[in-house]
C-alpha cells in the first residue's frame, strides 16, 4: 500500500510539473505578442517539446503503475484522471505554440489590440490556475464551480471580434489574426476538460461542462 501511494503521489506531481510549463508558454507567448520577440517565441515552441515528453512520461508512468502495482477503484481513477489531464496540457501547450509561431511569421500585435487580448490572457491564466489548483488540492466542489470562468473568457474574445470588426485596416488579416486569437478560447475548453477529470478522480463521477 505504501509503494503504490509513493508512486501515485509522484505521478501526480509529474503532472503538475508539466501543467507548471504549459502556464510558462503562455506568460512567454502573451510577452510575445506584446513585443514581438522572435528569440522568446522560439523559446516558447521549443518549451512544448518538453511537454510532449512530459506526456509521454506520464503516460509509461501510468502504464507502469497499472501493470505493476495492483492498484484498487480509487487508484485507477488517479491514474486514468492523470493521463486525460496530461492529454489536455498537451493540447493547450499547443495554443501556445500556435500563437509563437503566428509571431515567428508576422509581426507583433498593435496596442489596440492589446487592449483586448492581455486582459483576455489574464482571464485565461486565472482559469488555469484554478483549475490546477483543484487538481492539486483534489478539491471537487471547486472543480465544479472553476468552469463558469471560461465564459469569461468567450465574452472577451466575442468582444474582441466586435471589435475587430471595425477595424478596415486588418482586413487583410482578418482570418488568420482571429484564428490565432482563437487559441484562447480552445485553451478554455481544454482547461474545464481538466476540471471535469478532477471531478472524475475524487468522485468517480463523469461531468460534462461543455
Amino acid at each position: 500500500m505504501v509503494k503504490i501511494d509513493t508512486e501515485l503521489s509522484l505521478y501526480r506531481e509529474q503532472v503538475l510539473v508539466m501543467a507548471k510549463r504549459v502556464r510558462k508558454m503562455y506568460v512567454l507567448a502573451l510577452d510575445v505578442l506584446e513585443t514581438g520577440d522572435k528569440v522568446r517565441a522560439l523559446e516558447t515552441i521549443e518549451l512544448d517539446e518538453y511537454v510532449n515528453n512530459a506526456n509521454e512520461d506520464i503516460n509509461d508512468r501510468a502504464i507502469e503503475v497499472l501493470s505493476l502495482l495492483n492498484p484498487v477503484a480509487k487508484d485507477l481513477r488517479i491514474v486514468l484522471a492523470g493521463i486525460k489531464i496530461a492529454t489536455d496540457l498537451e493540447r493547450i501547450g499547443d495554443y501556445a505554440k500556435n500563437m509563437a509561431r503566428f509571431i515567428i511569421k508576422n509581426d507583433k500585435v498593435d496596442a489596440d489590440l492589446l487592449t483586448y487580448i492581455k486582459p483576455m490572457g489574464q482571464l485565461f491564466l486565472n482559469f488555469f490556475d484554478a483549475a490546477i489548483q483543484c487538481f492539486e488540492e483534489a478539491d471537487a466542489q471547486s472543480a465544479l464551480e472553476v468552469p463558469a470562468q471560461d465564459d469569461l473568457i468567450d465574452d472577451a474574445f466575442k468582444k474582441l471580434l466586435v471589435h475587430l470588426e471595425t477595424r478596415s485596416d486588418y482586413l487583410s488579416s482578418l482570418i488568420p489574426t482571429v484564428g490565432m486569437l482563437r487559441n484562447f478560447e480552445r485553451a478554455g475548453d481544454h482547461t474545464k476538460n481538466i476540471c471535469e477529470h478532477v471531478i472524475y478522480e475524487i468522485k468517480g463521477q463523469h461531468v460534462d461542462f461543455g
